[in-house]
């Protein structure tokens, strides 16, 4: 009895920081969507703390190089807040660091067996950010450098979920090419907005993709902690 109580609790005390969680969210981007930087300072970093904490709550493993990715991602929200170049860099910065932090979760995860399969599957992601980078290489100035290593962090992460995906359709593949595709679409919509063209309704739209590409990394790490590591094949 006393242990279903606690069960109980749990799932209540779940229920409420996702509640919270997506809270946040809407929140922030009503403030991106009518450029309410107050509103911004109060849900932007909130965020990634309470996605967190339910993780912390979820997880069997409470894995520390997750929850340090979390905290670099967190720090890039904060210096995205302000709008001049030099906060831009220092959270494109920190968020190179999550990336890369991803990258190692993901590999530890998922083993690679053959590489021409995740090759193939970066094609795409390749193309796109090929793209992306003649339209706005003369507007990247200091950021070249950091930008082209996200576009091989990101390419390589979407070209792995894409190839294993294919190979395995799992709930926790599933996640991880969710993760993938959003933050690519989220890369281009960012870059043309500071470097091409600026439309208002790109913030807003950025932020609902960046939450649920967070949240699908979430999930991910979750069944990947309850499940078995797979295989990916040639």
């Amino acid at each position: 009895m006393e242990s279903n109580k606690i069960n109980a609790f749990k799932k209540t005390e779940g229920k409420l920081l996702l509640f919270l969680f997506f809270f946040a969210a809407f929140g922030e981007v009503l403030a991106e969507f009518f450029d309410d930087a107050n509103l911004i300072v109060i849900f932007k970093p909130c965020i990634i703390p309470l996605l967190t904490l339910i993780y912390w709550k979820t997880s069997t493993e409470r894995n520390t190089y997750f929850l340090i990715s979390m905290f670099f991602a967190l720090l890039a929200n904060l210096f995205f807040i302000s709008k001049d170049f030099s906060s831009i860099m220092l959270g494109s910065t920190f968020f190179l660091l999550h990336r890369g932090l991803v990258i190692y979760l993901v590999l530890k995860n998922v083993k690679i067996k053959r590489f021409l399969p995740v090759f193939l599957g970066s094609i795409p992601f390749l193309s796109l950010f090929t793209y992306l980078t003649l339209i706005t290489m003369n507007e990247l100035g200091e950021g070249f450098l950091i930008y082209i290593i996200q576009v091989l962090f990101m390419s390589f992460v979407g070209g792995f979920a894409v190839s294993n995906y294919m190979i395995e359709e799992s709930k926790m593949n599933y996640w991880l090419l969710i993760n993938s595709v959003l933050f690519a679409i989220i890369q281009f919509i960012i870059v043309l907005k500071l470097f091409y063209v600026s439309v208002l309704i790109f913030q807003p739209i950025s932020m609902v993709l960046y939450v649920f590409a967070q949240y699908a990394l979430y999930k991910f790490m979750i069944l990947a902690e309850k499940g078995k590591v797979p295989v990916l094949l040639d």
